[in-house]
């Protein structure tokens, strides 16, 4: 192999392994846990029969922030695809910095 087709297959192996990294990272949720907004000290709490994202929005929304917006926030967090939830399911309620209720 020539020194130009060396250095084209380490290109292409380099171009590929940060494909590989960007495609893991958007997998695994990395940049949801950098996009910040909400603080590390996240309040888990186990769905009772009853239990809606809307109540818990009236619970844990801090102040100014509307049900709505928790309530997407919550999903995002959750990986919920709806707004539904089941009884004995963990859900993690976001904190937010400087909230206050």
């Amino acid at each position: 192999m020539t020194r130009r087709g060396r250095m084209l297959l380490t290109a292409i192996a380099f171009l590929l392994g940060l494909a590989v990294a960007a495609a893991a990272l958007l997998v695994f949720g990395i940049p949801a846990a950098l996009a910040g907004g909400a603080d590390d000290d996240a309040v888990t709490v186990t769905v009772q029969e009853g239990d809606t994202l809307w109540g818990y929005a009236e619970e844990y929304a801090p102040e100014g922030m509307s049900p709505h917006e928790f309530v997407v926030e919550a999903r995002t967090v959750n990986q919920l695809p709806t707004g539904r939830v089941s009884v004995g399911q963990e859900l993690e309620m976001p904190v937010f910095d400087g909230a206050s209720r």
